[in-house]
């Protein structure tokens, strides 16, 4: 069954996108990089940031004591981003790809998450069979297990939002002007939404103030009804997981 939020396109090998990797020999926790046995395993995003719907690319490059290592298979672990998933909170991975790493130690995924997700590449090694000696030496040695994995990476989507905007009378000769901020079909509360406002016919918008919207993404604004014509716009700048926006305009005077 597919887990929420992840959705995988591609894998694929021979991608040069390397970002540093964490020292040879390190065994490292709370998502740092680790390795054994002189492997190292970076990891790289073509963007930190997307558009709901579109693809990023997760890229690593796999490399044992400074060499490239070729014909590797790599996993690509995931899991939701969020407040009661932290990046470190490995337990929360699953593994949604592998890859085979090119000629020059690299590979790479496209993917396109429906919500913010981490990433890490991890390795692990194949054990070599080895010849028992007859008699079995007492204590026998046990194999330890080859491995690196990653740093963790982190892609926040960003949907789009909407501001309406519209004006009517206030008291003491003010007008009111109101909006309501959306996205993803949802209200948006306690965002930084600005009035702009400008001079009818010109192209330069000036911040008159800010305000936050409520509970139901509303925010209002109260002007001096101005001598001669002026007209209005809200704006939000976008934030977490939301793109930014303007609204229509409205001419007050």
């Amino acid at each position: 069954m597919r887990k929420p939020g992840l959705l995988l396109l591609t894998a694929s090998a021979g991608a040069a996108l390397v970002t540093a990797a964490g020292p040879a020999g390190a065994v490292a926790a709370n998502g740092t990089p680790a390795a054994s046995d002189g492997y190292s395993l970076s990891i790289a995003l073509a963007a930190k940031s997307i558009a709901a719907g579109t693809s990023d690319t997760v890229s690593g490059v796999l490399t044992k004591a400074g060499v490239p290592q070729a014909g590797d298979t790599v996993a690509l672990r995931a899991w939701a981003a969020g407040r009661h998933h932290h990046a470190h909170r490995v337990h929360h991975a699953h593994r949604i790809a592998t890859g085979t790493t090119g000629a020059d130690g690299s590979v790479s995924f496209t993917v396109t998450p429906r919500t913010n997700m981490h990433y890490r590449l991890v390795f692990r090694a194949v054990p070599v069979p080895t010849v028992t000696p007859s008699p079995v030496p007492s204590p026998a040695s046990t194999p330890v297990a080859t491995f690196a994995r990653s740093k963790v990476v982190t892609v926040h989507v960003q949907w789009d939002s909407s501001l309406s905007i519209r004006a009517h009378d206030g008291r003491h000769g003010r007008q009111v002007i109101q909006g309501q901020l959306r996205g993803h079909a949802h209200p948006l509360s306690g965002r930084k939404v600005t009035l702009q406002e400008r001079t009818v016919g010109s192209d330069t918008w000036t911040t008159v103030r800010t305000h936050r919207t409520h509970r139901h993404g509303i925010v209002s604004f109260r002007v001096a009804t101005p001598s001669v014509p002026e007209e209005f716009q809200l704006a939000f700048t976008g934030g977490p997981n939301y793109q930014g926006c303007q609204s229509g305009v409205v001419t007050i005077g």
